[in-house]
Order: C-alpha cells, then structure tokens, then sequence
C-alpha cells in the first residue's frame, strides 16, 4: 500500500555537518525488536534506535514500507525514527516487515544508512472447533439429568435456548409478564438461593416449598439456580443481608468472611461455610426427590475485573481458593448430600480495566474440565449484538471443550448475529426487569427475542428432559 507521510524530523531537507561523524548510521535497537511475535492492535508506533543523530530525506521517505500496512506518520528526533503504522489485521497472526531502503535514512554528514529490515507478527489467538464433552461430569446423574444435557448438547451449535429470571429469587413473575408481551415462555426459568440465609427475615420465601419450581418444570420449563452467597459480617453476626459483596462493594458491605479460613478447618469461617452449604444442600435434594435436573450456577462473577477486582467474597482472595472452593462445594453436595441432579455451570470473567481479557486470567480462575458441564458469560452490553469475540474468549479458555453460554444478561443480544458472526451461544437468561423499568428491554424486544427463528423457548421443549 502506497506510504502517506505526514511529518519527519525538522532536519529532513538538510545535511549539516557535525564535525564528527563520517560512519554510516548503523542500527542499535527497536521497539518492537525485530522478531516480536505478540503484536495486538490495528495501530502500531515502531520507534529504532540509530548510534547517531538521523533524519529521513523527503526524495528517500515513499520507499519506506511495511507489506500491506500503511506507513502514516514518521517522525525523525535526534537518534531515534518512529513510524506510525496503521491497516495492520489484529489476530491475524500475519507478519508484517518495515523496510528502509539504503538511503532511507541518513546522517548529518551526508553518510547514508545501509538497509534495515524490522519484522514482527500479529499475536494470534488459538481458535479451538467446539467439540464439548459429550457426557456429563458426574457420571452418577440421575436420568432425567443425562437427558437434559444431551438435549442441550443435541442443539448446541444449531438453536439457542431463550431464558429469563423467574423474579426476584423464588417466583416467576417475570416470566409469566415476558409471555404476556411475547406469546412465547422462555424455555429457562432463573431462580437463586439468595434468601436462604438472608439477614432479613421479612424477605425470606419458603425455600421447603418447591411447588413454584415444580410448577415451571411440570410446564415444561428447565431450571437454573443461582446462589447469590450471604455470610455474616463477623464472628457471631446474624448473616448479612448484603454479605455475598466484597467489603464496601455495595451498600457498605464490611465483612470480614475470609474465603481462606473458611477452607481451613477449625475456624469459624469453616464453621458457617458448612452450615450454609447444609441449609442448600437439603434444600436442592428437595429437588432431586421431585426428579427436577437443575443447571446449577454458584460463585458467579467470581474474579470480578482481573485488574480492578472482585466484588463478591468468594473472588477476594485470587483464583487459587475461588477454585478450592469450588471443588470443596462440589464435593460436599455430591458426596455428602447424593445430589446427582446438577448441571455444573461456571461463570468466567470477560474483562481487565475494563476491556476484554486476555485468555490467561479465564484459565487460571477456571475450575477445571472435571468439574464443570457448561461455562458461561455474564454480558451487560449493547443489545442486539453478537459479543462473538467474547464467545471466541470464553470458547478459546475451555479449548472448546464445554457449551458455551450466556449465563445472564440485562439487554438481549441477536440471535440472528449469533450465528451469522460465529457465537452460537447455548442459552441466554434475561435479568429480571419487572415491569420493564431497567432500561434493559422492551416488551417489542421480549417479543423479537422470543419470536426468532433460531431461538427455542418452552414449548419447544421435549417431553423428556
């Protein structure tokens, strides 16, 4: 591509002499140094390093190239040149090469620069083909389990299976208004444990009383839950009504629930761990008893922002006991409670300050493949789009070896955008918006949602899961 210079070095168009140096310019670094091979952007400053004070002579500027890229700006400064590339195709994996011709480059003696060649390459991201496990990783499910995952596996790919929050934890008012503005039932009904041990007793339901989720099942709905985890302020404290935040995250949250104590035997921390995973663990056997599969979704959002945070307990202290966690939770409901009826289904973290991670921080915080059915994204974003290159990180992190999901959302994306840009989600579930007051949707975007042509929604739903 033809170069478009816009600026050099004030001293261009002249060759004064400093009295000294006679040698050509020769090359002592570069930044990128030659061979770098982890490039990211479209936008690239390539700054070299002569031994000596340099300029670029204007006849000399236009041989100056960079393959397909365009050469946009050089700027000459004493020892240094630095030139602006743009057009560069992030991802790609392509290597691009500067070039200076002899000449390109020259000496305040009239002494001209031999050839310099810089090369570097595009970083690259591992696209892996989605091929998730085919079974799940409890191999004593119960039946009705096995069939649901197969099912979901059966459309992977294919279909994406519609879902919204019930409510506010335990009811399915939302639903039940998104059919009213639809004439479709989401196929996913969320419910969350988040009152199980809630400080406040007023806004606590009879989580023994399982008609509502039975109910939704019999009507041929899937179930998820969620467990937004409150544990008290301190030592002795009644559990907090905002205990599942970090300390000052939200409404002053102060605990002080230490998520590494709480792994460590003999503490009070480990104490009120266990009593809190009795109170769900029988309560999810309810479920299992009443032959109801559940896609079970714990410790979500768990590293917050890589850079800037967590904002629930269970990410304060890093990835290791997050993960420990994790496991030690599985076991228990598994091994101590016999619940066989869970979809394990794990939330990762998409951002860093702010922007898209990198895939190393989704691998460390990830719980590992034998612990883990289907992985998800929490999106808060712009409604209507595809978030593809969010699917391709979070598929990238599981070298696409589990479905991946949207495992809550405010605005509804696009299905049709789904498929077109390569991010076949598994399933989306819609926050709750009662009444339509978040902003997030409207009832013509429930209605387009819920209508199109590649999304599933209840009655759709097979007879056997």
């Amino acid at each position: 591509m033809a170069a478009l210079i816009t600026s050099c070095g004030s001293k261009e168009d002249t060759t004064p002499d400093d009295g000294n140096t006679t040698a050509a310019p020769t090359l002592v670094s570069s930044t990128p140094a030659n061979g770098a091979t982890d490039i990211t952007g479209t936008t690239l400053s390539v700054v070299i390093t002569m031994d000596q004070n340099v300029y670029c002579p204007s006849a000399k500027k236009s041989e100056i190239t960079a393959g397909d890229a365009t050469v946009s700006k050089i700027i000459a400064n004493g020892t240094t040149i630095t030139v602006t590339l743009t057009g560069l195709e992030e991802g790609s994996g392509k290597t691009y090469t500067l070039s200076f011709p002899e000449g390109t480059i020259s000496g305040y003696s009239s002494n001209i620069a031999a050839a310099i060649s810089i090369s570097f390459t595009m970083y690259k991201a591992v696209e892996y083909n989605m091929n998730p496990a085919s079974s799940l990783t409890n191999s004593n499910a119960t039946a009705k389990t096995k069939a649901l995952y197969e099912y979901l596996l059966s459309q992977y790919g294919k279909k994406t299976i519609s879902g919204a929050m019930g409510g506010t934890a335990w009811t399915t008012a939302f639903t039940d208004e998104v059919y009213t503005y639809a004439g479709e039932y989401p196929a996913i009904v969320g419910f969350d444990y988040l009152f199980v041990h809630w400080g406040d007793t007023n806004w606590d339901p009879d989580y023994d009383d399982i008609s509502v989720i039975k109910n939704a099942h019999d009507a041929g709905n899937i179930i998820q839950i969620g467990w937004h985890w409150n544990v008290p302020s301190s030592k002795g404290a009644a559990n907090d009504t905002w205990g599942f935040y970090a300390p000052g995250k939200h409404n002053g949250s102060t605990t002080t629930f230490d998520i590494e104590n709480a792994l460590t035997d003999g503490t009070w921390e480990h104490e009120v761990l266990d009593a809190l995973i009795d109170s769900v663990g029988t309560k999810l056997k309810l479920l299992q008893d009443a032959d109801i599969p559940v896609l079970f979704r714990p410790l979500h959002e768990a590293a917050g922002d890589y850079t800037w945070g967590a904002w629930f307990w269970w990410g304060t202290k890093g990835a290791t006991p997050c993960v420990n966690l994790w496991k030690y939770l599985r076991d228990k409901l598994e091994n101590t409670y016999g619940l066989n009826n869970l979809i394990w289904v794990w939330t990762a973290q998409t951002s860093s300050a702010g922007k898209k991670a990198d895939v190393s921080y989704l691998k460390e915080w990830y719980p590992g493949n034998d612990y883990v059915d289907i992985v998800g994204a929490d999106l808060y974003v712009e409604g209507g789009t595809s978030q593809s290159d969010i699917f391709k990180l979070v598929n990238n992190s599981v070298e696409g070896k589990k479905m991946v999901t949207i495992s809550e959302c405010g605005s509804l994306l696009g299905p049709d955008k789904y498929f077109e840009e390569g991010a076949p989600w598994l399933y989306f579930l819609g926050w709750e918006d009662i009444g339509l007051t978040s902003g997030w949707n409207t009832a013509a975007t429930w209605r387009a949602g819920l209508t199109n042509s590649y999304v599933l929604n209840r009655d759709d739903m097979p007879s056997t899961i």
